[in-house]
């Protein structure tokens, strides 16, 4: 089958997921070099992907077009594409495609979807990682995937800097927008901050989007407690990028800043409970897990913790999280 002359990614919901996605697009820019690739997605995804030459054009999906299959069909059919890889296994994400009048339609199976998809691949059922499963979408367009695919990659504003020998910057990143159950609680943080803050001065970032704002100001507030100064940064996306690609380390959760962080060059040392690692098993070179493995209710992906005391993020001992800290900064 002719490549097509103008394709359109539909990128997929969680800012990690986005990230993870950016391998696919280097591969098509690759194979494709003629063909004009658009990345249909959130509005707030556009200042993420800014700086990427894998793709031509960024399709803004705002939030009522996210709730609406007409005025996302509307957005999808502007650039007038003949094959659209589908990343979410969403109904409303297929049946857009198909209001656009997009000939080829490449996705997921997943529920009775695959009657609107003219390619679909097969269902994901055991966890491993979400760039080789985007990656893998490419193989209807350019035939078999065998080659290992690069890894996510972002680019910041403005270029890395590095602290000085007697400072060393961390950037904290607390939230999770998946729920609480992945949330280190703010005493905890501070305390192994300030177990860290011993062998070595830390100047301390917490990051953020504006919705977290109160659970940055509760990190702040504990570090305080303990003596700890801290620089607060919610904004946008490019904002965020920029801090994380200056810090020496990132300390977070399972979350999208852990891959922005990855796909930075920046270590990052990531604690892990209601989730599984394989989901997001990459650039692990400058990854650090932290889990609790004596638990049995680990990678129960509950938002929210069912048992008493949230036992995957209060039994991790922050004199651990404190070491991890300091081995990632010694590297």
């Amino acid at each position: 089958m002719a490549s097509p002359t103008s394709l359109i990614i539909r990128l997929p919901n969680p800012l990690g997921d986005v990230v993870m996605a950016t391998p696919l697009l280097e591969i098509l820019r690759a194979n494709l070099p003629t063909t004009h690739i658009s990345v249909a997605g959130a509005d707030h995804y556009e200042s993420l992907l800014e700086g990427l030459t894998s793709f031509d054009q960024y399709l803004p999906i705002d939030a009522v077009a996210r709730r609406s299959t007409s005025r996302m069909a509307r957005i999808l059919s502007s650039p007038q594409a003949d094959a659209i890889l589908l990343l979410p296994n969403s109904w409303s994400s297929v049946l857009a495609a198909r209001k656009a009048g997009i000939p080829r339609r490449i996705g997921r199976r997943a529920a009775f979807r695959s009657l609107f998809l003219t390619d679909s691949l097969p269902a994901i059922h055991e966890a491993r990682p979400m760039n080789l499963i985007y990656a893998e979408m490419a193989a209807p367009l350019l035939g078999s995937i065998d080659l290992e695919p690069p890894l996510p990659r972002l680019i910041a504003r403005t270029p890395s800097q590095t602290s000085t020998s007697a400072t060393c910057q961390i950037a904290i990143a607390p939230g999770a927008a998946f729920g609480v159950s992945k949330q280190y609680p703010p005493k905890l943080i501070a305390r192994a901050i300030q177990i860290a803050q011993e062998k070595i001065k830390l100047d301390v970032v917490l990051i953020g989007s504006p919705n977290e704002m109160p659970l940055l100001q509760s990190t702040a507030r504990a570090l305080q407690l303990l003596g700890l100064d801290s620089t607060t940064i919610t904004g946008t996306l490019s904002q965020a990028k920029t801090a994380l690609a200056r810090a020496d380390v990132l300390l977070t959760m399972d979350s999208g800043a852990r891959h922005m962080a990855a796909a930075l060059g920046t270590p990052q040392v990531v604690l892990y409970g209601p989730t599984h690692p394989a989901w997001s098993a990459h650039s692990l070179c400058d990854t650090t897990i932290l889990r609790v493995e004596t638990l049995d209710c680990l990678t129960c992906h509950k938002k929210v913790c069912p048992k008493s005391g949230h036992p995957c993020m209060q039994e991790l001992d922050p004199a651990q999280v404190a070491d991890a800290i300091l081995t990632r900064i010694s590297k």
